[in-house]
């Protein structure tokens, strides 16, 4: 495939060992600015084959579409936390007992985990507190002020007590295969390492064989009082690597698409 790069996103040894990947093993790629939100590429790609994959922001998907590439990216925009609880079941889910409200509904009397119910990247979930969450949906829902971002007050969101959460990992799955693993917060602490528990990847096997929402697609599992549970998925064209191994990612988008 042509393998169409942001520049600037990604941090340094990340960035050596994805290009050094594609030229070791001639893969063609080129590297572009993103117009935030839009996704415009600039300058513009002149894919150098058939099949084209985007890395980068979420935005990317944008110009994926409005050239027709295949595959583009592997979008995850339908397999919204609703799609996701229906198809796992709530008790798989780390947030499974969320209330889902347009933001403009929103409000906290207590702090609370919120996030979009999809994959939009509109703001990133986190635990809020009551004065500060109210005050942001009235500047977005009232007062319609620009806050950065596409989010607006008919954006759905969920919202769930906080929760426990011992140790978080995330997976890379590709054509029902997981094909690396990281640590990457462990104790509340950002904490990246390969070496991974078998119980979580047993768990992620689990999932997988039950429903997947992508050919290709990434998912965290979250260590808790209550066992192990699916905290999100993460569109994997747009998904941090942390300690995952990036040569086997390439090689194996490479080789679901060719």
């Amino acid at each position: 495939m042509h393998w169409v790069l942001q520049e600037t996103l990604f941090r340094e040894h990340e960035w050596e060992a994805l290009v050094g990947c594609l030229e070791r093993h001639a893969i063609p790629y080129s590297v572009h600015k993103v117009v935030p939100f839009a996704g415009t590429l600039v300058p513009a790609a002149e894919p150098r084959h058939g099949k084209v994959v985007c890395f980068g922001s979420y935005s990317m998907r944008h110009s994926a579409r409005a050239n027709g590439w295949t595959p583009g990216v592997y979008d995850l925009y339908a397999c919204d936390y609703l799609v996701q609880r229906e198809r796992w079941g709530a008790q798989r889910m780390l947030n499974g007992d969320s209330v889902v409200v347009a933001f403009k509904d929103a409000r906290l009397d207590r702090p609370a985990f919120v996030r979009p119910v999809d994959d939009s990247k509109y703001f990133a979930g986190a635990v809020f507190e009551p004065d500060a969450f109210n005050a942001w949906v009235r500047k977005v829902a009232v007062l319609d002020e620009d806050v950065g971002s596409s989010l607006t007050g008919d954006t759905r969101v969920q919202i769930c007590a906080p929760k426990t959460i011992y140790a978080e990992y995330r997976f890379w799955v590709v054509d029902g295969d997981i094909v690396t693993q990281s640590v990457y917060r462990r104790g509340g602490k950002s904490y990246f390492a390969s070496d991974v528990d078998e119980r979580c990847a047993a768990y992620v096997r689990e999932i997988v064989a039950i429903w997947q929402p992508a050919r290709a697609f990434v998912v965290d599992i979250g260590d808790t009082p209550d066992g192990l549970r699916i905290v999100e998925i993460n569109t994997i064209n747009a998904a941090g690597f942390y300690a995952g191994d990036i040569q086997a990612i390439v090689l194996a988008l490479e080789a679901l698409e060719n």
